[in-house]
């Protein structure tokens, strides 16, 4: 007979969730055990692995979900019918606003999904290249004869993706600059450059 879902599943499962990519970020995936896990949401171990089959389905999840719902705000931002240099500035500012919020999730990221079985790992890389193809397009857009050369388009969306993901390694939501000014300044400097102001 089927187990039924409670009705606080989904709910459960995201305690499980925000526990785990907070513990991951601190002490790294290879450090953090499922107990820890399990302490740090107030559950016992048995109760993770009714939700998670293992500490690497964990770590899928996590990031997974994290980049498929970028992908998709990122998506439909680009897909706008508004001047490219809009969407550019919109597609910074959602980038970095999900960073700031989501801190942890993007360290993870980072740091953690070496850590994936192969097929994992290779699912996550796809929704990556989902969001590098984004960004080319876009770029692409705004500065064709820039984009015309096959070999620099990866090379321009990885400068940008660069400069945001590591920022969130030392950057504070809470500190003198917000997210959105934060967001403001990479655009323009990313699109007009240093020099010029």
């Amino acid at each position: 007979m089927t187990r039924v879902r409670a009705n606080d599943y989904e709910f459960k499962k995201q305690v499980i969730l925000d526990s785990a990519v907070a513990l991951i970020a601190q002490k790294g995936f290879d450090a953090a055990t499922m107990s820890d896990v399990a302490a740090a949401c107030g559950a016992s171990k048995s109760h993770l692995y009714h939700y998670f089959a293992s500490k690497e389905d964990l770590l899928y999840v996590i990031v997974k979900e994290h980049i498929t719902e970028q992908v998709a705000v990122l998506t439909a931002i680009v897909n706008e019918p508004t001047p490219p240099g809009e969407r550019f500035n919109r597609f910074v500012g959602a980038f970095v606003q999900e960073g700031a919020k989501s801190r942890n999730h993007h360290l993870v990221l980072m740091n953690d999904i070496k850590f994936l079985p192969p097929g994992q790992r290779e699912d996550v890389r796809k929704l990556e290249q989902e969001l590098m193809s984004l960004m080319v397009s876009l770029l692409r857009e705004i500065n064709p004869e820039r984009m015309a050369q096959a070999k620099v388009n990866s090379a321009y969306a990885l400068l940008l993706f660069g400069m945001v993901i590591w920022t969130f390694t030392w950057y504070e939501k809470t500190g003198a600059i917000s997210p959105a000014e934060l967001a403001e300044r990479i655009s323009d400097l990313f699109l007009d450059g240093f020099r010029r102001g």
